[in-house]
């Protein structure tokens, strides 16, 4: 690879490392992960939890990345993808106000109600909640939309552009990984731990994710309006 194809591979990593951060912050995964290894089934079910979480987000950058490439080759994605980015931006800046005047006291927080099942979850059925957490959540799905057009508008080559998405996920999915992985190298150790964590984040998710949001937004928009300009 020449030395102008490497920077375009930084450039390109380093313009969804933000996005990555923000996807692997997500306090709904998270949760999930560690109610799942809190279950009698524990580290097993953990594991089917992690596959499913991967998959989920590398189909949703990927896809998003091929149909940016598509569109870039085309002649029209200057454009075309600057104006994506702007619109996912907004909606993201829309999503975190949204989050934030939504957000609970401290004394009032809980778990969704879809969330008090997980912990009698069978490892398929982790499989598959970690995969629609992340292609179904609005703010993740959003973040993995806003990902896969900068990756693949980057205009770099199949190989790059492969590589690109892939730390993208595993960055993205860090968060669910090492919970996963400690967990099973020294579950009796891990689960107090985990237990505060859970306690943590189900009081602050919306601050965090609001947080998140708003960043994340902001940096699209930028992005779409240098693009146009």
């Amino acid at each position: 690879m020449t030395e102008e194809g490497r920077h375009a591979v930084l450039d390109a990593f380093g313009a969804v490392l933000p996005v990555a951060v923000a996807v692997a912050l997500s306090p709904f995964p998270i949760i999930a992960v560690v109610l799942v290894l809190l279950s009698p089934p524990g580290g097993s079910v953990g594991l089917a939890f992690l596959a499913g979480r991967v998959v989920g987000v590398a189909v949703v950058v990927g896809v998003f990345a091929a149909v940016s490439d598509v569109v870039q080759k085309s002649g029209d994605a200057s454009p075309l993808a600057s104006v994506v980015r702007i619109l996912v931006g907004v909606a993201l800046l829309v999503l975190a106000l949204w989050k934030w005047r939504g957000r609970p006291d401290d004394d009032e927080a809980t778990l969704p109600a879809w969330m008090g099942s997980i912990e009698r979850s069978s490892p398929g059925r982790a499989a598959v909640l970690a995969f629609v957490l992340s292609v179904a959540n609005p703010k993740e799905l959003l973040l993995g939309v806003g990902a896969g057009i900068t990756i693949g508008g980057a205009g770099l080559p199949l190989g790059p552009t492969l590589g690109v998405a892939a730390a993208y996920t595993v960055l993205a999915c860090v968060t669910v990984a090492a919970p996963v992985i400690a967990f099973i190298a020294a579950p009796e150790r891990m689960r107090s731990r985990l237990e505060s964590l859970r306690t943590m984040l189900v009081r602050n998710s919306a601050a965090i994710m609001s947080v998140l949001l708003l960043v994340i937004g902001a940096l699209l928009i930028g992005g779409g309006l240098s693009g146009l300009r």
